[in-house]
């Protein structure tokens, strides 16, 4: 569980995060960052990509603001092949492509065959929430 509170100080938002053990505490700065270096990319080339100051991208990168505008938060999931959720903190599953597959196959299947799949997936879900003997 992930307890998330926002402050607001001098007009600039600070995010401050409590974690449960085990689960991943990378800010939105460090992830955008992380995702920025795994492609060999400058600040400077997605500031151009995105549309925004080399400066800003510096800043989201720091912590020192957060995007304003949910337009330049949607624009670098897209870039990235995220989620909005998983550039956020949220969720620890990059999403993209498992997802979009999957949804794919859902949809693809026929409607009794989905219904089934509901089913098993909240059985599993029941059975994972059990507690272990």
């Amino acid at each position: 569980m992930e307890i998330v509170i926002i402050v607001l100080i001098h007009a600039t938002v600070k995010i401050i995060r409590y974690h449960e053990p085990g689960v991943s505490s990378l800010t939105f700065g460090e992830r955008l960052r992380q995702l920025r270096e795994e492609r060999n990319l400058t600040q400077k080339a997605i500031a151009g990509i995105i549309g925004i100051s080399p400066r800003m991208v510096s800043f989201y990168e720091s912590g020192a603001h957060f995007p304003r505008e949910e337009g330049t938060l949607l624009k670098l999931a897209q870039f990235f092949g995220v989620s909005t959720d998983y550039l956020l903190g949220y969720s620890d599953v990059r999403c993209g492509e498992q997802l979009r597959k999957l949804n794919q196959a859902f949809q693809g299947l026929p409607e009794a065959e989905r219904e089934s799949l509901m089913d098993y997936l909240d059985f599993l879900s029941a059975k994972q929430k059990r507690p272990k003997p």
